[in-house]
């Protein structure tokens, strides 16, 4: 995994001592500019995926040191990887939110790993909700993964034991959110600011955005371009999803036929999905 250090260390319950890594099993991610940050792992919050790290990487390279002046939201900040990010690149007006309050527990606890205080305000709610009124020069957000599974499936997911296990909405519905973001997301972001957007090709993006500019009759407020793109192998982070791993792909399966997702398998059956990092900012014309 490129970019990745798993480091197999532990960091200590209080993180003021000089002891900071005896406790909590914790793994350390490098992003260039010799910026490295190291994370507490929860099975409860995602460990930084591939995906993350691509999209950390995409800051560092592309925001220039004016950037630590300007305000930054991170949306969906899970772990808090990347508004530490740039915390540690010398940004001291940041905004984190999350749907899940044990994600911003952890981001709390993760800024106190690294910084050894807390000055980015937290924020438990979904997508803008519960923020303050305010335009944001830089908006990042990596919504969840894939399309909304049948019925069915949801069922089987809601089987599991909800108390050691991923929320359902950490990587399905991810096609209706990123629909609300993009509708919300004019109001939030200011006149030449841009919200950087890492899409999974699961989602079925080509429908998204079809559905974005219908639903404007062609004239949507945001303009949108394709920044890079990154072919990933596909993980299922949690034992319990492995387990049902014939009915995802069914799921899979069933997206592609009707165009609303897109992935490949190799000759081993292994899938491979397209990470697609995308910035939105208001039309001109």
């Amino acid at each position: 995994m490129q970019g990745l250090i798993d480091h197999n260390t532990y960091a200590e319950k209080d993180l003021n001592t000089e002891h900071a890594e005896n406790l909590y099993n914790t793994y350390k991610i490098y992003f260039g500019l010799g910026q490295s940050i190291s994370l507490i792992h929860s099975p409860n919050v995602f460990k930084v995926s591939l995906a993350g790290v691509r999209l950390g990487d995409y800051l560092v390279r592309s925001l220039d040191s004016s950037a630590s002046k300007k305000s930054f939201l991170d949306l969906g900040t899970g772990s808090g990887v990347h508004a530490l990010l740039m915390r540690k690149l010398g940004n001291n007006d940041i905004i984190a939110t999350d749907i899940s309050k044990k994600s911003i527990e952890h981001a709390k606890l993760n800024e106190h790993l690294n910084l050894k205080n807390n000055r980015i305000e937290f924020y438990t709610g979904d997508l803008f909700e519960s923020l303050p009124k305010k335009q944001f020069q830089t908006i990042v957000f990596n919504p969840p993964g894939w399309r909304t599974p049948s019925q069915a499936l949801i069922n089987k997911l809601n089987a599991a034991d909800q108390a050691s296990e991923l929320p359902i909405q950490a990587m399905f519905c991810g096609e209706e959110v990123v629909s609300r973001f993009l509708e919300q997301l004019p109001e939030h972001l200011s006149i030449k600011g841009r919200a950087i957007v890492g899409l999974n090709s699961l989602i079925g993006i080509q429908d998204v955005l079809y559905r974005y500019g219908q639903k404007h009759k062609g004239a949507p407020p945001l303009s949108y371009k394709l920044i890079e793109r990154h072919t990933l192998p596909l993980i299922y982070y949690s034992n319990f999803w492995k387990s049902l791993e014939k009915n995802i792909i069914k799921e899979f399966e069933k997206w592609s036929n009707k165009n609303l997702a897109a992935y490949s398998i190799d000759k081993f059956g292994n899938i491979y999905w397209s990470y697609e990092i995308i910035e939105f900012y208001h039309r001109t014309t």
